[in-house]
Parts: C-alpha cells; sequence; structure tokens
C-alpha cells in the first residue's frame, strides 16, 4: 500500500471514528475529500442500518420475523411458479401441491402476515413501492404495475418488506 493510500486510510478511519460519537463529543474533523466525505456517509449509514436490523432481531416484536418474511417470500414464489407453470403438472398434482401452499399461506395470515402483491393495479409514486423500471407501454392510459418482483409484506400491519415492481406508463404520442 503506497504511503498516499494508507494516509487516506488514516483520514476515512479517524472521520468514521469521531462520527460515531455524538456532535458535542466530536473532535473537528479532518478536512475530506467530497468523494471521501460521500463514501464515509453511506458507509455510516450501512452501519447504521446493520446495527437497526440487529437490534430488531434482539427484540421479541423482531424475533421470528426474518423466518416469517422468508416464508411469506418461498409461498409467495411457488404461487407463481405453479401459475406459470401449470401446463407441465398433471392437473391433480397441481390442485394438492396448490392447496397445500395456499394453506401454508392462510396459516401465516391468520398469524398476521399480510404478502400483497401489485401486478395490475394503478401505480402513484407516493405509494410504499419501489419502481425498479419504467417501460413505455401502448394502450395505457395512466401508469400501472406491470409485475411484481418482490411483494410487500407486513406482519401484523408493521411493513417488514418494501414491494418492488416494473411500472407500465403510458407510451409517448408519435410525432
Amino acid at each position: 500500500m503506497s504511503p498516499h493510500t494508507r494516509r487516506g486510510v488514516r483520514q476515512v478511519h479517524a472521520a468514521l471514528g469521531q462520527l460515531r460519537h455524538p456532535p458535542e463529543f466530536r473532535i473537528p474533523r479532518p478536512p475530506l475529500e467530497p468523494a471521501q466525505a460521500d463514501w464515509v456517509a453511506a458507509v455510516l449509514a450501512e452501519v447504521e442500518a446493520a446495527e437497526a436490523l440487529a437490534e430488531r432481531a434482539r427484540t421479541p416484536q423482531g424475533a421470528g420475523t426474518d423466518a416469517l418474511l422468508g416464508a411469506a417470500i418461498g409461498i409467495w414464489r411457488a404461487l407463481r411458479k405453479l401459475d406459470q407453470s401449470a401446463g407441465t403438472l398433471s392437473a391433480a398434482d397441481l390442485r394438492q401441491v396448490r392447496r397445500q401452499v395456499h394453506a401454508s399461506r392462510q396459516a401465516l395470515a391468520d398469524d398476521g402476515l399480510e404478502i400483497q402483491e401489485h401486478d395490475g393495479l394503478p401505480f402513484d409514486s407516493g405509494q410504499s413501492l419501489e419502481a425498479l423500471v419504467f417501460q413505455d407501454e401502448p394502450g395505457l392510459d395512466r401508469e400501472v404495475v406491470l409485475e411484481t418482483v418482490r411483494p410487500s409484506v407486513y406482519f401484523r400491519g408493521e411493513r417488514i418488506q418494501m414491494g418492488q415492481v416494473v411500472v407500465g406508463r403510458p407510451a409517448p404520442p408519435v410525432k
């Protein structure tokens, strides 16, 4: 590692060390270049998010939500796969698997886990959804969710996963 790189790493380390403390206990930060400051802020945000996730997992309300989230996503994916590959299974096998998956999903719903799929619903930028892609679609008169990439999941009324969607928007008029 070059001396210049080591000095930069020390500066970033010092800045990170100071930002962990309340403002009244901080020593003025050494001047950082804008790129370094942005990187420090991004690292701190990731650390804070990880600490919040770890704290939530330690609390009784957070215990088990990761397992429930995993089960919810697995069930959602299984149902979508079943719907997409309905022609490859026998009708009896398909009914049996679909019934078992629906029963599992209902058991989770009875305990307070809600899985929201957004396909075909109108999209509004104020919704609590992450739009991954906007596609121009002829024939649309407003923005509509074309595909749910990841469903929104709520546990006892609290969102534990934000949905991700592909949004179709009206195609611009041809000139």
